[in-house]
């Protein structure tokens, strides 16, 4: 007898001939009573049965029972509630609607590697990172299949930390009425944030810039920018750099220079215009 599918090939099938049973086929058995044996098949991905070498007892009437196959769907992975902060444990657990039989990790669309922070459980269904560090950044993929079906989905890690290496960038000595410049940098995921200090007090905040204009000799001092990442809430501030004011700025500096030339012209003036009178007198 021939069936003709509506879909996928399903987990169980079941024929009987005058209330006997002659083969229950599944996705991990075939069982079929020992009248039948050797002499009858069921395929299973069309659920068609097969009976040699005919004798009278196969006359009656014949029937099938077919449980469908379910397909898997809604694949997804769900991380651990708190965003990933190195040092911090994540889990990633990857869920299904269906039946699963397998589940397999990917990262960056290749077969994952477990390593030594890593550990899957519960038949692969969850991935833990013990001690998650910005190296275990990437594309996760779950894939999930049965014998009928196959999912998946896929979850980003961004691992967040820092601030770390904190750099404050700039001259240690200026000129009184020069544009100052500072500048401040870490390394840090997401972005930090900056706050700057002179000699310990707080003199700008939320730029990674301290720009001023005209200095005067009372900015001189200690200066340090502060980082904070708001999402590992850690703080990590630059070494002291120290800043001295001069009393000159560079264009008093080019004047007195400029100055300087003028009265030296002047006085070679002077001097030959003194020696070409007494000359001629």
């Amino acid at each position: 007898t021939t069936l003709t599918p509506t879909g996928p090939p399903f987990p169980t099938a079941t024929w009987i001939l005058n209330d006997s049973i002659i083969i229950i086929s599944s996705t991990n058995i075939n069982d079929n009573g020992p009248e039948y044996e050797g002499r009858v098949t069921l395929f299973p991905s069309t659920g068609s049965l097969e009976l040699r070498n005919l004798v009278l007892d196969d006359s009656g009437a014949y029937s099938v029972t077919i449980v469908p196959g379910e397909k898997i769907s809604g694949t997804s992975v769900k991380p651990s509630p708190n965003l990933p902060v190195e040092g911090t444990s994540v889990n990633l657990t990857c869920e299904a609607v269906g039946p699963v039989f397998t589940r397999k990790w990917m990262k960056n669309n290749s077969d994952l590697t477990p390593t030594d922070n890593m550990i899957l459980s519960d038949n692969n269904r969850v991935l833990t990172f013990n001690s998650v560090n910005r190296k275990d950044n990437g594309e996760y993929f779950c894939q999930t299949s049965n014998s009928f079906s196959s999912d998946g989905a896929k979850y980003i890690m961004i691992v967040n930390y820092g601030p770390e290496k904190v750099q404050l960038n700039g001259p240690n000595k200026t000129n009184i009425k020069d544009t100052l410049k500072l500048t401040c940098s870490a390394e840090s995921t997401p972005s930090a944030r900056f706050r700057w200090l002179r000699n310990g007090i707080e003199i700008l905040s939320n730029s990674a810039e301290y720009v001023r204009e005209e200095v005067e000799l009372s900015d001189s001092g200690n200066y340090s920018c502060q980082a904070w990442n708001n999402i590992t809430e850690r703080t990590s501030s630059s070494v002291v750099h120290e800043l001295t004011v001069t009393g000159l700025s560079a264009g008093a500096i080019a004047g007195i220079v400029i100055a300087c030339f003028v009265l030296v012209a002047a006085a070679a003036g002077g001097g030959y215009f003194f020696y070409k009178k007494k000359y001629v007198g």
